[in-house]
């Protein structure tokens, strides 16, 4: 008996022994996976920052460069709005330049070219035009504008023979076209030169319009052998030319000063010499009702009217 008690003690202290003994290795289990997840979360903690910090970097970056390109399409749209609404580069001269010249000046009407009459002042008076070859230019006429608008009409006309279209108005305000006087032809022939040739003043051999004044209107005289050469010359080569005569000379009862564009001439049955002037007559007191402004002298008369003028007779 009592050995079987002795054998029950050592068994319950053995089953004591075994119970303390697991209980302590749960408890260093227990502290170590506590420890390891501690471990855990501590080394998961750091790259969670990173990662975060990373992922943070990496959105503000797309921030920024949605941003910029943002920025950049606003500047582009504005610069290309900039571009559409502003001016030129270095602003307009206020002169019309050669490149904007128009279009040609429709020719004078058939029936007027093919029915050349030699025509006496506002009477009217006609004989059938005789001699040689008859060379005249297609200019249509221009009626002045106002009384002292005959030499902007003038030039007017000359430029559109050449295919240069500018109206009147704007020719006599730059020619300083007044109501006292009307216009000096050096105003004249300075604005028609910059329109058809792009400077004022020619120099040398340059091209352009010149002006000259007839001392002696006598037939065979140089005045006259000068004139009738640049008159040819002219018009061979397509340019009209720019005429200042008094009017009692030309149309009796008028007076003052007048200019005119010289658009032909006819020369002899020999063809050697001039015989008669074509001009075209811008006034609306001298047109007329079937041959409007068309008027053909000789040169005699033409230079003799020319003479008595304060101002350069012609523009060649």
């Amino acid at each position: 008996m009592k050995k079987n008690i002795g054998m029950l003690v050592g068994l319950l202290l053995i089953m004591v022994l075994v119970a303390c003994v697991s209980s302590q290795n749960s408890s260093l289990s227990s502290k170590n996976n506590s420890t390891s997840s501690s471990k855990v979360s501590e080394q998961s903690k750091p790259k969670n920052k990173t990662d975060a910090t990373k992922k943070s970097t990496v959105d503000s970056s797309k921030k920024s460069e949605s941003s910029e390109k943002e920025q950049n399409s606003a500047a582009s749209s504005q610069s290309s709005s900039d571009s559409q609404t502003s001016p030129t580069q270095g602003g307009e001269s206020g002169e019309v330049e050669p490149s904007e010249r128009g279009e040609g000046n429709p020719p004078t009407d058939s029936s007027v070219a093919a029915e050349l009459l030699i025509e006496k002042g506002v009477q009217g008076s006609q004989v059938q035009a005789v001699g040689g070859q008859k060379v005249r230019l297609n200019v249509s006429l221009v009626i002045q504008r106002y009384w002292n608008y005959c030499a902007p009409a003038t030039v007017s006309m000359m430029l559109a023979s050449r295919g240069i279209n500018v109206d009147q108005a704007q020719l006599a305000n730059e020619m300083g076209t007044d109501e006292s006087f009307g216009t000096h032809n050096s105003n004249a022939i300075r604005v028609l030169n910059r329109y058809m040739f792009g400077y004022d003043v020619p120099y040398g051999n340059q091209a352009g319009y010149r002006l000259a004044t007839v001392t002696n209107p006598n037939s065979g005289s140089e005045d006259m052998k000068l004139f009738k050469k640049r008159l040819v010359q002219n018009i061979n080569d397509g340019y009209p030319m720019y005429y200042t005569f008094d009017n009692s000379k030309m149309y009796p009862g008028r007076s003052g000063e007048h200019n005119v564009i010289g658009v032909g001439y006819v020369l002899t049955a020999d063809g050697t010499d001039v015989a008669y002037v074509y001009y075209l007559d811008p006034s609306y007191m001298v047109q007329d009702p079937i041959y409007g402004g068309l008027k053909i002298v000789s040169p005699e008369e033409l230079l003799n009217a020319m003479v008595t003028c304060m101002e350069p007779n012609y523009g060649w």
